[in-house]
């Protein structure tokens, strides 16, 4: 089958989970016999507009604002024009959309399969983002921009989310909290429509260390500190300022003197204030902020690491570095928010907080610090090896691809 993915922005312009997801689904997508296709908008001028990889086809579509959003129907239709333009040579079996803007809908061909993939309900993050401003006690000017513009743009959003939806035969989400909410925002769905699936890992790139001592020296770690760490965008709803807070009580209240450490990779527009905050706290020699981390880097702090925290403080849809940790046989502590329980409370149940706050967060690490020889021989693998596996998650696909069309036959 010819598939034609769309995702806003890709390799090597942006990194995040939804990306890493489309990378890793077209790749073995490819290895079952498809042709794959990815569409995605870019500004960078230097990056090929037309590239192959791993088997698969980039085009990137040259904006000047950035990838497509709510407001942006230039950029909507400049996408769907190149879209028509390639499909007129090569009629794409499926169309498979990872964000509501990217197309117009109604001068696309009408025989053409749809498998909308909703990483979550972007209505829910939009006005997650605006309670998050209207209770910040200093707005900056994109803040201000933001509430001015709130009405036009929450309603444009919900009106063309709602069209992507509803062109979809089939919506795929990664957990049954995405469909949860999808369904509250959109309860007109079919919920039939609407398959939950999961996402694969590369058992073979996120391996367990071989010599963790040799990594940790590396790295600059002493042999008897307790590292913990994560990886996460620097924004509001990753919950961040939140673990810098439960690190402060557990250093305060650290009763065996432990050599205690919290790493935290990343970039984002957080950065200053958590900056601040780590000051404020007087944590500088406990927490340290990595910034943006290479694959390489990013595989040596899982080993390193004694455990990994997921401090989400809502719209968690998965959390794929949930299951680069468990790869690594590294210990999961996590909140109760979004798919955090489905997920990492699979593995580790005893290790999900009670609620997203500082206390909470702090009971776990308490509790990992006092059961901490209970994880060295742990095999987290051995139930990723049965389940997370991306040839088996992409036959799923295809079945229930199949179950509500017969483009198969």
């Amino acid at each position: 089958m010819k598939w034609a993915i769309f995702i806003p922005t890709f390799l090597p312009e942006k990194v995040g989970g939804n990306i890493i997801y489309v990378y890793w689904f077209a790749t073995y997508l490819v290895k079952r016999g498809h042709e794959v296709h990815i569409f995605t908008s870019s500004r960078d001028n230097d990056l090929k507009v037309y590239e192959e990889k791993n088997g698969f086809t980039i085009h990137r579509i040259l904006v000047s604002r950035g990838s497509a959003g709510s407001l942006r129907f230039s950029t909507t239709r400049k996408i769907t024009k190149k879209f028509i333009e390639i499909d007129d040579k090569i009629k794409f079996n499926i169309l498979n959309p990872h964000a509501a803007f990217q197309l117009k809908y109604s001068v696309i061909r009408k025989d053409i399969y749809v498998l909308h993939t909703l990483h979550a309900a972007l209505i829910y993050e939009y006005l997650f983002l605006l309670k998050k401003i209207i209770f910040s006690s200093k707005w900056s000017k994109e803040d201000i921009k933001d509430f001015m513009i709130f009405p036009v743009k929450l309603t444009v959003m919900y009106i063309r989310e709602n069209l992507a939806l509803s062109n979809a035969k089939l919506i795929l989400v990664m957990s049954e909290y995405v469909k949860k909410t999808l369904m509250s925002f959109f309860p007109w769905i079919n919920p039939e429509k609407v398959f939950v699936s999961k996402i694969g890992i590369d058992l073979k790139k996120f391996l367990p260390s071989k010599d963790k001592i040799k990594i940790r020296k590396f790295l600059n770690i002493l042999d008897d500190e307790v590292v913990f760490f994560t990886a996460r965008r620097l924004v509001c709803r990753m919950g961040l300022e939140n673990l810098i807070k439960s690190f402060a009580i557990v250093c305060k209240d650290n009763l065996d003197s432990k050599k205690l450490s919290l790493l935290i990779a990343g970039k984002g527009p957080l950065l200053a204030k958590l900056e601040e905050l780590i000051g404020k706290l007087n944590l500088h020699k406990n927490i340290k902020l990595l910034g943006f981390v290479t694959d390489e880097d990013l595989i040596n702090y899982y080993q390193a690491a004694d455990a990994f925290i997921l401090p989400t403080e809502e719209l968690e849809g998965f959390g794929i570095v949930t299951l680069e940790a468990l790869s690594c046989n590294l210990p999961v502590i996590a909140t109760p928010a979004g798919a955090n329980p489905e997920v990492a409370g699979r593995f580790c149940p005893e290790l999900i907080s009670s609620d997203v706050g500082a206390e909470a967060m702090s009971e776990k690490i308490f509790y990992f610090l006092a059961n901490i020889s209970n994880y060295d021989n742990k095999n987290y693998r051995k139930l990723l090896e049965k389940e997370y596996k991306w040839d088996e998650i992409i036959f799923e696909i295809e079945k229930n691809i199949k179950k509500h069309n017969r483009v198969y036959d």
